[in-house]
């Protein structure tokens, strides 16, 4: 029987196609891990340039919010 699974195996070629099939999986193993890598890095840089931009927007808020303010004071100085 097992000579028979042999035979078998010699004569479809699925012992060489299975090398070059299990090759390949760890081909596109290996990608994928580097594409989730470069996808947990772009998260990251994400999550930073969010924060940035809160921080700006929080800058410009204040200022905004102080211009009106010191005018008023001015105004009111100079009456």
């Amino acid at each position: 029987m097992a000579k028979e699974n042999n035979q078998t195996e010699r004569t479809n070629g699925w012992a060489e196609n299975k090398q070059l099939v299990l090759h390949r999986l760890k081909e596109i193993e290996y990608e994928a891990r580097s594409i989730e890598k470069r996808v947990c890095r772009l998260e990251k840089d994400m999550a930073i340039h969010a924060s940035q931009t809160r921080v700006v927007a929080g800058v410009i808020g204040a200022i905004t919010g102080l211009i009106p303010a010191l005018l008023s004071i001015w105004m009111a100085s100079r009456m």
